[in-house]
C-alpha cells in the first residue's frame, strides 16, 4: 500500500517540519547567559544584584549631600579594590563636577545579561537611567558593563568599565 501526497501538502509538511526544528533549536541553543539570572521568587541572582546595587550607588549624586558621602555609598557596594578606586581616583571628580552642575539625581538600574563569567568574576551589561540628568549629559539612560567578584562568599562591584574596555563585548555601545 503507496500513500500519495500531494504536492502542495508536502510543502506543508515540509515547512511545519522546518518551523518546529527551527523553535526546538532555539530554545535548546538559547543563551542562557543573555537573561538576568533570577531564583524562585523573580529575585535577581547575587551577581546581578551587586553589579545593580553598585551602577546605582555610582550613579546616584546629590550636591547637597557631604562630599565623602558619594563614595561611602559605592564603598558600600564594592570590593576593597573597587572602594579605593572610587575613592581615590572617582569621588574628587565626581564630587567637583556635582558641585559644579549641581546634580541631584538617583538612577534605576535593570540587568540586561551576563556577559562574562570567569568563574569569581563576572562582568554584567546593565541599563542605567538617571531619574534627574542635569543639563549638557547627553543622554538620561545608557548601558554599562559592570564587573563583580565574589569576595569572601559575597559578590560585590569591582569597578565599571571604561568604554574602550567594553568594546570586546559584541553588544558594546561605542
Amino acid at each position: 500500500m503507496q500513500i500519495e501526497i500531494s504536492p502542495k501538502t508536502k510543502k506543508i509538511l515540509i515547512t511545519i517540519a522546518v518551523v518546529v526544528v527551527l523553535g526546538i533549536l532555539f530554545f535548546a541553543f538559547r543563551p542562557h547567559l543573555a537573561e538576568p539570572a533570577a531564583g524562585p521568587a523573580g529575585e535577581m541572582s547575587p551577581d546581578a544584584r551587586a553589579a545593580v546595587e553598585g551602577a546605582r550607588a555610582f550613579y546616584t549624586l546629590d550636591y547637597t549631600a557631604a562630599p565623602d558621602l558619594w563614595a561611602l555609598q559605592v564603598c558600600a557596594w564594592t570590593t576593597e579594590a573597587g572602594c579605593q578606586a572610587a575613592e581615590t581616583f572617582f569621588a574628587p571628580s565626581v564630587a567637583a563636577m556635582v558641585q559644579e552642575h549641581q546634580v541631584q539625581t538617583g538612577c534605576t538600574v535593570t540587568p540586561v545579561s551576563l556577559v562574562e563569567d570567569r568563574g569569581e568574576i563576572h562582568v554584567w551589561l546593565v541599563n542605567v537611567t538617571l531619574t534627574d540628568p542635569w543639563a549638557g549629559l547627553d543622554t538620561s539612560s545608557q548601558d554599562v558593563y559592570v564587573e563583580v567578584e565574589r569576595a569572601g562568599g559575597n559578590w560585590l562591584m569591582n569597578r565599571i568599565l571604561f568604554e574602550q574596555e567594553a568594546v570586546r563585548f559584541p553588544t558594546a555601545t561605542p
